[in-house]
């Protein structure tokens, strides 16, 4: 009786998976308007906040989603709605999608943090991102920026790490926040170095760099699209990128593994995830929609004019990226205290 049960829940599935979709597609949003923790911090929400949020210029994961919402739509042949779900650091959103029905309706988008960093800090979290919910593909990849003031002494990373070994706890890098992927790149640095650089925490991507400006601190580790704007004006320069190739947008600084930490490799991402027990024929063409849309020339231009790397890939080359990340940062939070 088993087999039979199990092999009718194959037919059904099968059956409703070529039947996809049939209706609309909701997809959630689980960072506010100002955009993605790793970027903006965690916003302390109020009714002013909401409406200045409404009235605000479109975030980088805004415009990244409505780059999804209008592809997959196109692919689809069903209308793409986006619903936002803002509460507990992307967690609430998250929780949403995996306790919705497993048909490939409901999908998430999410970040690096949302998946791999934020359930590790909380000790009740309340959704199992690795059980709970399947990848479906990468979006972009969101390269990491060792940035320093312009009037600082050049240096190199080598001599960097060689001042933080020689002084240890004299050179302080801010971040976008704590648990952001901005702070455990600046951790993977020391960890791969054994050089202790100390880190200041920065509820967002602006006041990190404006910590530099200023000299509260000496360096920040802080994502691309977040310094590019600030490039031209002279006052911020990257040291080096934290990602394990080079950038486009910045084709002429070399990373930190080309600058003598040898295997260095750190960046956020941005991708799609449903339920988990989703029928694989879903995630199949979901993940084939989604990589179509990426292969065309004006998002790829679009992605890295803005700081983005365009990432293309199957679904089982993003769960082995998410599971590496879980992998790294996890050991990296347990060496580090975190106010949770």
């Amino acid at each position: 009786m088993h087999y039979v049960a199990a092999f009718i829940l194959i037919v059904l599935s099968a059956v409703s998976a070529a039947a996809y979709p049939e209706r609309a597609v909701v997809l959630i949003l689980p960072f506010p308007g100002t955009g993605s923790t790793d970027i903006a911090g965690i916003p302390r929400i109020s009714k002013l906040a909401r409406i200045m949020q409404n009235v605000s210029a479109p975030s980088l994961t805004d415009n990244m989603v409505q780059d999804i919402q209008q592809s997959l739509a196109a692919a689809l042949g069903q209308p793409v709605n986006v619903l936002r779900r803002v509460r507990g650091k992307t967690n609430m959103g998250a929780r949403y999608v995996a306790q919705s029905a497993p048909d490939g309706y409901t999908l998430l988008f999410a970040d690096a943090p949302t998946i791999t960093v934020f359930p590790v800090l909380n000790p009740k979290p309340p959704v199992d991102t690795a059980t709970e919910l399947v990848p479906v593909g990468m979006f972009a990849r969101m390269p990491i920026a060792l940035i320093a003031a312009t009037d600082h002494p050049p240096e190199t990373v080598r001599e960097i790490v060689e001042r933080a070994r020689r002084l240890p706890g004299s050179i302080n890098y801010g971040s976008a926040g704590e648990g952001s992927t901005s702070h455990l790149t600046g951790e993977l640095l020391a960890a791969m170095t054994g050089a202790p650089i100390v880190h200041v925490n920065y509820n967002g991507s602006l006041p990190a760099m404006n910590a530099v400006l200023t000299g509260q601190v000496e360096l920040a580790f802080v994502p691309l699209p977040a310094v590019l704007p600030y490039l031209p004006g002279g006052k911020v320069r990257i040291v080096a990128m934290a990602s394990s190739m080079r950038h486009p947008a910045v084709a002429g600084i070399a990373t930190i593994a080309e600058s003598g930490v040898a295997g260095f490799d750190a960046s956020g991402w941005f991708g799609l995830f449903a339920p988990a027990r989703t029928p694989s024929a879903v995630i199949s063409l979901l993940n084939y929609d989604l990589n179509r849309a990426l292969g065309e020339e004006f998002l790829q231009r679009a992605l890295t004019m803005q700081g983005m790397l365009p990432a293309a890939g199957t679904s089982e080359d993003f769960r082995a990226q998410v599971e590496a990340d879980r992998a790294r940062w996890g050991a990296i939070l347990k060496t580090v205290v975190i106010k949770r």
